[in-house]
């Protein structure tokens, strides 16, 4: 398909979880008028994003699009979070029941929640245009429009952008929105955690976790982190064998990780940084484990930052069309907790209702008012505070990961953790915050 020649009322720019979300949560508000664009083709991103929180799968029920994802997930009532063999906390988020219907996370690859999205997308007849890559943001000649410039040469016109074009936004760079770490600290050393890396893999057995077991597996240690969960057997990149996502933190002494690190380079990180179950060494692990094949792997440099805002009007003239960001367009951090994809999620969703308000009463008002656009204000100061939150949350959970480098910090620290999570209130309390209803 090719592009409108005509105005539009909204260009959705990125066709990621996020770009997706904003579609169906506008098309659910009776938005219709509504072009959404990507420039890679469809299935072209990797499977990054692998958790789905209890507050983003309320929210993508909300726009009817949660049926599909629950059934190609697998749902998962409670994580474990180790050191070394022994068992550090349990976050159950069955204790969640009283506050929402999906008291689970999900564990689905970013890349099948993209295709259960699409899919949904279709069925109600909203296309996504592919590949079109945006490379300027200019005011129009028509009032309150902007004119989007594509790598193609061709432009087209709409009142809204809205910016789902992730960390290098070229949405938010043509609108001249700063991005920066909200507590000035871009270099800040995060020593082992300053890198992670992420494969797709299958081992040679499957790793043996002593009690209390889990689906997902979680190790702090040492400085280090690593997680290991299986995929669903229904979207498993190889039918015949179980496909875990493994995701480490670097130890400094390696330098830069490889930029597609290799099956020897994902061993070496598990025997260094993962519990015994998973090693290959016979000496620490009765019944050594071994990667048998890497389907994708990558590496990820940890940092946070959030736009200074997630609305403007182009230029900061009323007579411009507006601006709005969402997902890692508008904040980034570290993966540690998997918060990113489900956050951005929720930006877009929360997007439709501010987005329709503030069209019906620029319909009633005839053009563009302070309290008009206070509306959408409201919207972006609210996320800007969650996004803000959110950050936070995963800079400590990094910042306790890092401590157990120390021997003494990680004894003082850990055991404080261990005697916390003993206490159930503490328990439904990290649960609560990880499941993201703290931040809807």
């Amino acid at each position: 398909m090719s592009l409108p020649a005509h105005p539009i009322s909204v260009l959705i720019v990125g066709a990621g979880p996020c770009g997706m979300a904003a579609a169906l949560s506008l098309h659910h508000q009776g938005i219709q008028d509504v072009v959404t664009v990507d420039s890679l083709l469809a299935g072209e991103n990797s499977s990054r994003a692998m958790f789905i929180q209890a507050a983003t799968l309320e929210a993508l029920n909300s726009v009817g699009c949660l049926d599909k994802l629950l059934k190609a997930g697998d749902k998962v009532p409670r994580l474990v979070f180790r050191d070394g063999a022994s068992c550090l906390i349990s976050v159950d988020f069955s204790l969640l029941q009283p506050y929402t219907n999906c008291p689970f996370g999900l564990v689905l690859p970013q890349s099948d929640t993209e295709a259960g999205m699409l899919e949904t997308l279709g069925e109600r007849g909203i296309k996504v245009l592919r590949p079109y890559k945006v490379v300027s943001l200019r005011s129009s000649d028509k009032e309150q429009t902007i004119d989007v410039g594509f790598e193609s040469g061709e432009i087209v016109q709409a009142k809204y952008v809205i910016g789902a074009d992730g960390a290098h936004s070229v949405v938010r760079q043509e609108t001249g929105i700063s991005f920066n770490d909200p507590d000035g600290d871009e270099e800040h050393d995060y020593g082992n955690l300053s890198q992670l890396v992420l494969g797709d893999v299958t081992f040679s057995s499957p790793p043996q976790f002593p009690p209390p077991a889990s689906k997902v597996l979680g190790s702090l240690s040492d400085g280090n982190f690593v997680l290991l969960a299986p995929f669903p057997a229904s979207v498993s990149p190889d039918p015949d064998r179980l496909v875990y996502r493994f995701a480490s933190s670097v130890p400094t002494e390696d330098g830069t990780a490889p930029h597609a690190p290799s099956t020897e380079y994902l061993q070496s990180l598990l025997n260094r940084c993962a519990p015994p179950a998973v090693s290959s060494y016979p000496a620490v692990n009765p019944h050594p484990v071994h990667i048998e094949k890497t389907y994708w792997s990558s590496r990820y440099r940890t940092r946070s930052a959030i736009a200074e805002r997630a609305f403007a009007r182009l230029g900061d003239q009323r007579e411009s069309g507006v601006v709005l960001l969402i997902g890692d367009a508008a904040h980034i951090h570290s993966p540690v907790g998997g918060q990113g994809m489900s956050l951005g999620i929720r930006d877009a969703i929360s997007l439709g209702p501010a987005l329709r308000a503030h069209i019906n009463l620029a319909v009633q008002e005839q053009g563009a008012s302070s309290d008009q656009d206070r509306l959408l204000a409201d919207w972006a100061a609210s996320r800007h505070g969650r996004a803000l939150a959110v950050i936070a949350l995963t800079k400590g959970a990094l910042g306790i990961i890092a401590s157990s480098r120390m021997v003494w910090r990680r004894w003082f620290g850990f055991t404080i953790l261990r005697l916390l999570g003993s206490f159930k209130f503490i328990q439904r309390m990290v649960a609560y915050r990880l499941s993201g209803l703290a931040e809807i």
